[in-house]
């Protein structure tokens, strides 16, 4: 499922226009984003938890060039 199936599925079952559908999905999604940004842990009973969690640095390998990616993760 991607946004657009979210947007259409809100629409549906709020019986609204896919417009204001696609805003309170924006809204929901933006809010999220800045508690994470501020470290803050989101939790939905019943659905899942969201959180940010540092990743130690580590060096990658493009699969295609086999050249080093410096500062992986973190």
């Amino acid at each position: 499922m991607i946004k657009v199936d979210i947007v259409n599925e809100v629409s549906r079952i709020a019986d609204i226009t896919k417009v204001k559908a696609e805003v309170a999905v924006d809204a929901v999604f933006e809010a999220m984003r800045l508690s994470m940004q501020r470290g803050e842990r989101i939790e939905l009973r019943g659905f899942g938890v969201f959180q940010v969690k540092p990743r130690k640095r580590g060096i990658g390998r493009n699969p295609r060039t086999g050249k080093d990616l410096q500062n992986i993760g973190g």
